[in-house]
């Protein structure tokens, strides 16, 4: 939410007088509430180091040198700079601030540089550091959701540390990366998902590169959405750019501010499935099969709930973090260094994340002109989740296939099985299991799998940036070298008793991959003012280099298990041995011309060409042009009678961006090393494509931004068309080509659409203050163009198809219409696999009219593109009270539910969901289930599990009390001055992801691939933390 925007500062009243020879005292006021305004910087102008900030209740003390008269700078986040002239020093001052929060005076960080509001042609949306510092979120990308108009953040899973989907106005793309480029500080972060894996499997999901940022240590984001603020990022601004600024000390404020914050709270899971209990599912298999388990009613009857292993393997979590920052700055220099450690124990047994965190910003004036920084993150973070069943041993057998981690595993246990043994060890014993999951009578334990595996992913990284800038008269010379370095090291161990061990003897492995990104910029920027003339003019050369090697080992048969993952020597039989490296360069030319006349028409245009090594070498060129037009409205003489309307302002844009997210060398030919026979082999896995080139977006921007009323509200509304050409698409091939696909440049996708944010300042009286925001946007994707390729099948379950006229992730499936009913005449039915329905068995769509139902039958059942993404948030404070709540939604989108269907499959001795209760029977028929037997007629999926994934949720609620100290020494022993004096300490209370509304019904409608096989649940978390500033 928008909270603040920059704010004009005027003081009533004239000359100002102070208190006492040299010493000047007062204090700050915003003029419509009355509320002072904590933290402003009042300095000296021309002096070293003489300089305040305003305490708790806006008052300032400020010892100076210098002799009246004097002009003191005032400064304040949001504010515009003002200069005031002391003529005498006998009084305190009152000043009094107006609030004139014009967006349009607002200066915004955009891709290499600032611009003012004013003159920006682009389509560009802000997020203060408020809204990071509320949501008390471990990670920027799930504080993002509901903040921007057409930006969807979707959780991959609830697993703490894991990675989320983040989409600006739909997705563009297939194989190719979907997820906007990331600029800290103006270096382009890594955040490669290829990456994200050292090659040795076995471990469910992947650690969030976006993890590694502190979201405290962030002073603002912007979001860049239309061509005209992304096309100077050329080759990757197709999906939208995020910038990302870290806070930073003040300059002239002469002392040091700390401050310290600590967390901790609880999660737990957001929602449970209901299975049958231990006398529902004696009962049921008593009705249905043959009473497996030989139960009596009297024993059915007193089994009662018995073993719930959803409960077993689930937990109440802790999570707590401590973080110190301090900042502050002289008239030349400024620091600011924070230190975080974070520990969030996950809500299933043994899993978390674990986090510290470094971070310096710091800045000098070497001499006149000339300044030099550096911005540096250090850090390590662990997190342990979930192994994945399916990674190799039971991959054959016909029921594994919806098993796909431990957590899956236990929701399937036959709740008559116990967890633990009557002497509290372990029980392995399941007569209900089935062989190939079992050695002998030792079964599998769910609860043991998760407490002794190991599933771990550890990244040690350093993002650091090293700059300098020259500045004559008007021009700017600014030059920088960055490194991203990461290690990431994958370990995982499942014992000889573990689902994934068991057939094996246990198994474990260990995989590195260190990844090195270099950039170096170098940019001239020029700005002049002539007349009623403006122009910046900026041009560069800028330079990435990427170098990736891994490596990766497993083995099994273990006579040892003690050592876990670090005994790997003790393994009888080695999987063959995986190295790797990769390469690449991206260098870049960039220019931009921005103009403006009279301060109402501007003009934006912009040129990068980008040579990138990931094409053939034909087509490593990109040429990326834009142009943005914008008209000031409000400044037009016939506009000025409408008291009303602060700002209006229209915007244009249009232009082509590229998008080259793809792995290295797909362009050419590549093997794979093996074993056959007991000898190594090569296996190729992809053939040369000397064609390949850059996927390329046609992007349009039609904008109006409007402030009514004394900017107490204002609207930004934008239409948008995208047109996304030559698909990078992963093509089946022949077989005499000796591979099954190839990548090759195909078809077309297009996204057209129309955002609305709406923010307003409800109310706003002395010590009073209530502002709310809202935004909603909607989008429509479709596939325009497939070439010759069409009807491209994908997915494990062959659920989804890419077909023209379709949106990307349409899921392709049968038409349920009911249950084959007793007096129904099955001889006018459709055949099902060349069989006669009968009475209790499913019936679908015959959409083809041949009177049989196969795979010619299946219709598009829905897409994981929602239509609607929405929204809204507020902020209310009443003298150190402050409440904040936000939510987010989206409409229309739909997830196929794997893991439902899997766990309404009634072919064997799992357990099952409460619904299949209903089930079909003779006696009472049933129109939803078929009638439970072993029976599986059909293998395509069906409308009954593609669901309605629309959501609204309440992702944050924030209740905080500020105690202010207005004489900070009355704290301490009052014999001496204290060494440190605390300004003010706020308690709070924060809920997390405390209410979903949706029809969804699995555990949570967030599912980033569309398709929910049963990852992490998600949670829902309640938090307290206390902040103190020094």
């Amino acid at each position: 939410m928008v909270r603040r925007f920059f704010i004009t500062l005027l003081v009533a009243g004239s000359p100002l007088l102070i208190a006492a020879q040299g010493l000047i005292t007062g204090s700050i006021k915003d003029a419509r509430s009355g509320e002072a305004l904590i933290g402003a910087s009042v300095i000296v102008k021309n002096a070293k180091a003489q300089g305040v900030q305003t305490d708790v209740d806006g008052k300032f003390r400020l010892q100076t040198k210098k002799e009246a008269p004097l002009t003191l700078r005032v400064e304040y986040v949001g504010y515009r700079p003002l200069d005031v002239d002391v003529y005498d020093f006998e009084e305190p001052v009152e000043i009094t601030l107006i609030d004139n929060s014009n967006k349009l005076d607002e200066v915004v960080v955009v891709g290499y540089g600032t611009q003012k509001r004013n003159q920006l042609t682009g389509s560009v949306t802000t997020i203060k550091a408020d809204i990071f510092e509320k949501a008390t979120a471990p990670t920027l990308d799930v504080a993002l959701g509901g903040q921007v108009a057409g930006l969807a953040v979707t959780a991959s899973s609830g697993q703490p540390g894991a990675d989320s989907h983040i989409r600006i106005r739909g997705g563009n793309s297939v194989n190719a990366s979907n997820e906007p480029l990331y600029v800290v500080d103006g270096f382009i972060y890594f955040k490669d998902a290829a990456n994200n894996s050292t090659g040795i499997g076995a471990i469910e999901g992947s650690l969030n590169p976006l993890a590694t940022i502190n979201p405290n240590d962030i002073e603002s984001i912007e979001v860049l959405k239309d061509v005209s603020a992304t096309a100077i990022y050329g080759s990757r601004g197709a999906n939208g750019v995020i910038l990302i600024t870290t806070k930073k000390g003040k300059l002239g404020e002469g002392k040091a501010h700390v401050n310290y914050n600590y967390t901790l709270g609880v999660s737990s899971v957001a929602k449970k499935l209901d299975l049958l209990t231990a006398s529902e599912w004696a009962q049921y298999q008593k009705d249905y099969f043959s009473n497996k388990g030989g139960y009596t009613d009297a024993e059915i009857a007193a089994l009662g709930k018995g073993t719930d292993w959803q409960d077993a393997v689930l937990r109440t979590a802790i999570q707590q973090s401590h973080e110190l920052s301090i900042n502050g700055g002289t008239e030349k220099n400024r620091y600011a260094f924070s230190a975080n450690y974070t520990d969030q124990e996950g809500i299933i047994l043994n899993s978390g994340f674990e986090r510290y965190n470094f971070h310096t910003n710091v800045e000098w004036e070497l001499q006149e002109g000339l300044r030099f920084g550096v911005n540096a993150t250090y850090g390590r973070s662990k997190q342990n989740g979930l192994t994945t069943t399916e990674e190799k041993v039971f991959n054959s057998s016909p029921f594994s296939a919806g098993i796909t981690n431990s957590f899956v595993y236990a929701l399937l246990m036959p709740p008559v099985v116990s967890v633990y043994n009557a002497d509290g060890s372990y029980n392995f014993k399941n007569p209900y299991e089935y062989a190939y999951f079992a050695i002998g009578d030792h079964a599998a334990n769910p609860v043991y799998d998760l407490n002794e595996s190991v599933a771990e992913n550890i990244n040690n990284y350093l993002l650091s940036n090293i700059w300098a800038t020259y500045q004559i008269g008007d021009l700017t010379l600014k030059a920088s070298v960055g490194l991203n370095s990461e290690k990431l090291t994958q370990n995982y161990f499942s014992g000889a008793y573990t689902s994934l061990g068991l057939a094996t003897q246990g198994i474990g492995g260990t995989g590195n991959r260190q990844t090195d990104v270099w950039q170096q910029e170098y940019t001239a920027t020029y700005h002049h003012q002539f007349n009623q003339h403006h122009v910046e003019l900026l041009g560069g050369y800028t330079r990435q280099t990427q170098k990736s090697t891994y490596s990766a080992i497993r083995t099994n048969h273990f006579t040892n298990e003690t050592l876990k993952q670090y005994n790997l020597g003790d393994g009888a039989e080695i999987y063959t041995p995986q190295t790797g490296i990769s390469e690449s360069t991206l260098n870049s030319i960039i220019a931009r011309v921005n103009y403006t006349l009279l301060d109402r028409y501007n003009a934006t245009a912009t040129f990068r060409a980008d040579n990138s090594s990931r094409f053939a070498a034909n087509h490593r060129w990109g040429y990326f042009p834009s142009l943005g037009l914008s008209w000031n409205v409000d400044k037009e003489r016939f506009l000025r009678r409408i008291r009303s309307i602060d700002y209006l302002k229209v915007r244009l844009s249009g232009g082509l961006v590229g998008n080259q997210e793809i792995s290295d060398y797909a362009f050419s030919t590549s093997y794979s090393t093996g074993s056959y026979g007991g000898s190594s082999s090569y296996s190729k896995q992809n053939t040369a494509n000397d064609k390949l080139k850059w996927e390329t977006t046609a992007s349009y921007n039609l904008g109006v931004d409007l402030g009514l009323w004394k900017d107490r509200v204002s609207v930004v509304f934008d239409a948008y068309y995208k047109k996304t050409s030559d698909l990078l698409l992963v093509v089946p091939m022949g077989f005499s080509s000796g591979v099954t696909t190839q990548l090759q440049n195909v078809g077309n996708v297009v996204n057209k659409g129309v955002e609305l944010a709406v923010n307003g300042t409800l109310l706003q009286r002395k010590g009073l203050s209530w502002t709310a925001s809202a935004n909603i946007a909607y989008n429509k994707n479709e596939i325009t163009d497939m070439g010759t390729t069409n009807n491209v099948i994908q997915g494990s379950d062959n659920q989804q198809i890419l077909r023209k006229g379709e949106a990307l992730g349409s899921f392709y499936g049968l038409q349920f219409i009911g249950i084959v009913q007793q007096d129904e005449d099955v001889s006018q039915l459709p055949t099902v696999n060349g069989l006669t329905p009968k009475p209790g068995d499913l019936k679908y769509a015959d959409t083809d009219g041949n009177n049989r139902i196969d795979g010619n039958d299946r219709v598009i059942l829905g897409s994981i593109q929602p239509d609607i993404v929405y929204g809204f948030s507020t902020q209310l404070s009443w003298r150190n009270l402050d409440f904040s709540a936000s939510f987010a939604g989206s409409y229309g989108n739909e997830v196929y539910n794997a893991l439902g269907r899997r766990l309404e499959l009634t072919n064997d001795s799992y357990n099952v969901l409460s619904t299949v209760k209903d089930s079909w029977t003779a006696e009472r028929g049933g129109n939803s289930l078929p009638l439970a037997s072993n029976a599986r007629p059909i293998g395509y999926i069906d409308s009954r599990y593609v669901q309605s994934a629309s959501y609204l949720k309440l992702r944050n609620l924030t209740v905080g009390y500020r105690f202010k100290f207005q004489d900070p020494s009355s704290l301490q022993s009052k014999a001496a001055e204290p060494s440190v004096k605390i300004q003010s300490v706020r308690i709070y209370a924060t809920a997390s992801n405390l209410l979903t509304i949706s029809p969804y019904k699995g555990y949570d409608p967030e599912v980033a691939s569309g398709t929910d096989s049963g990852a992490y649940p998600s949670s829902r978390s309640f938090v307290f933390g206390i902040n103190i500033s020094l």
